[in-house]
């Protein structure tokens, strides 16, 4: 058998447990605090529980080999399985969202894209905003990453299992040859940033406890999900700062941070992704200020923050909302629609195409420049300081084409479906990038995603999970060459 199914089963058995157990953190915090609203909770933990218990039994008996096609399977089905079970509490739970809702929803929500078709969310049980942070902060750090701490037989994956969720994932970065150790590692330092994030946001002057921590899962997630309509209008200078710094933070490679942090503080600010990803961030967030400063109006002050702000906030694939940048001038407009698909480095929470990606491709430009005006010259493109090899070349193009395939197959799609070529292209790369807001006429800043048809909903809700996973490893798993030797 090419894919072993029983092995797959194994695998998705201790991921569904853990998450089966995580269901039961927002039943206890409604039975606690709310009149009703805990039997939802309750009733998506059993089913996690009793699946994760099925594929136990079906795994009995699995071979003890891990391969590639296995992974991908594993990665793609937990994800798939994982966001049906998430939707039911959301479905429950709110009268007016129906089950194509609550689906996008909870994509959504584990592929911290941040969209929402939730409104009045400032009068939604407070068990069910908890839930959507919860969903956005186990997406950021990654089902695949939060198994290998249980997984009994995590070391046939090897660093595998992360490849299968990240195809950008860089293995140069790991600062200890132990899987599970890494693991760990990259989990207390999840905790730690969010926990640093919560204590800004509260001594910031937001509301209280609840919105400070649930704002921080999603900020450190890259999510975007906020517990008000007005995301982060309103908020004060202070907050605005604080998300700033935690998104680039959340948007730089985790592992480089922790090798950084151990003792080689220096290569962080070395790095050629960190530093490609903060030279993009500040250039852009220069020009808009100034646009804002001499075609809007604003003072300097304002104008730094918000354009920043922004800026950050879509390249790091948050999309948390200040203002709508669709809004101020055409130049602004036009600047955010070209950084829309850019995303942040690679071995982050972040989704988009990555930093490294486009430092790839300026080097493949830029050599083949060269020789164009010098045909005999030795020049191959260098990444780190390194000569390229041909198979990450190779997968950086596929990755590439296979993005622009799907990106156009989907908006072609969502136009047959309704949607005007603005909202259908900008809310196609929103979700296949994991940003959030789309640049349309009906779907921006400014609104949400609570008007569409169901089959959109199923459209969007497929390329959240593609985006999340880079589409080859989902795109594989429907290949008849994928059951094929």
């Amino acid at each position: 058998m090419v894919v072993d199914f029983r092995l797959v089963a194994k695998l998705l058995s201790p991921a569904l447990f853990l998450f089966g157990v995580v269901a039961t953190i927002p039943f206890f915090f409604a039975a606690l605090t709310e009149t009703d609203g805990q039997s939802s909770f309750l009733f998506a933990a059993a089913l996690s529980l009793l699946l994760g218990i099925i594929f136990r039994l079906i795994g009995k008996g699995a071979g003890q080999y891990t391969s590639l096609r296995v992974l991908f399977l594993f990665t793609t089905s937990l994800w798939v399985i994982v966001a049906l079970i998430a939707a039911i509490p959301i479905y429950l739970e709110l009268p007016e969202i129906n089950f194509y809702k609550a689906v996008f929803e909870s994509c959504s929500g584990l592929s911290t894209t941040g969209a929402t078709v939730i409104t009045n969310l400032e009068y939604k049980p407070r068990s069910i905003l908890l839930w959507r942070a919860i969903l956005q902060y186990l997406g950021g750090v990654g089902f695949v990453a939060l198994a290998v701490v249980i997984l009994p037989v995590s070391a046939m994956g090897g660093m595998s299992i992360f490849k299968t969720e990240s195809s950008s994932f860089d293995d140069s970065s790991k600062f200890t040859p132990h899987l599970k150790t890494m693991a760990i590692s990259l989990f207390v330092w999840y905790v730690a940033v969010l926990i640093a994030c919560s204590l800004c946001y509260y001594f910031g002057g937001m509301n209280n406890v609840f919105d400070a921590i649930t704002t921080a899962m999603c900020t450190v997630a890259t999510g975007g999900m906020t517990n008000t309509d007005m995301s982060m209008n309103g908020t004060s200078p202070a907050i605005q700062y604080t998300a700033i710094v935690f998104m680039f933070i959340s948007s730089c490679p985790f592992m480089l941070i922790l090798s950084s942090i151990s003792g080689k503080f220096i290569t962080f600010f070395k790095d050629q992704q960190v530093k490609g990803f903060f030279f993009i961030n500040a250039i852009v967030a220069i020009a808009v200020m100034i646009s804002l400063i001499f075609v809007n109006g604003y003072d300097l002050e304002k104008a730094f923050r918000i354009a920043t702000f922004n800026v950050v906030a879509i390249t790091s694939t948050t999309g948390f909302g200040l203002e709508d940048f669709t809004l101020w001038n055409p130049f602004a407009s036009c600047v955010f629609l070209f950084i829309l698909a850019i995303g942040g480095c690679s071995g982050s929470t972040s989704g988009g195409i990555k930093t490294f990606r486009l430092q790839i491709c300026y080097s493949m430009f830029k050599t083949q420049l060269q020789k164009l005006i010098h045909p005999h010259i030795v020049s191959e493109p260098r990444f780190k300081g390194q000569v390229i090899d041909a198979a990450t070349l190779s997968s950086v193009i596929t990755y590439l084409v296979s993005y622009i395939l799907l990106a156009m197959i989907s908006c072609l799609i969502a136009c047959s479906l309704g949607l005007d070529i603005g909202d259908a292209g900008t809310a196609t790369i929103s979700c296949l990038s994991n940003i959030g807001p789309a640049m349309g006429t009906t779907l921006n800043p400014s609104t949400n995603f609570s008007s569409l048809s169901n089959s959109l909903y199923v459209l969007f809700s497929a390329d959240m999970i593609f985006g999340r996973l880079e589409i080859l490893p989902v795109l594989l798993c429907f290949t008849r060459m994928f059951y094929r030797r």
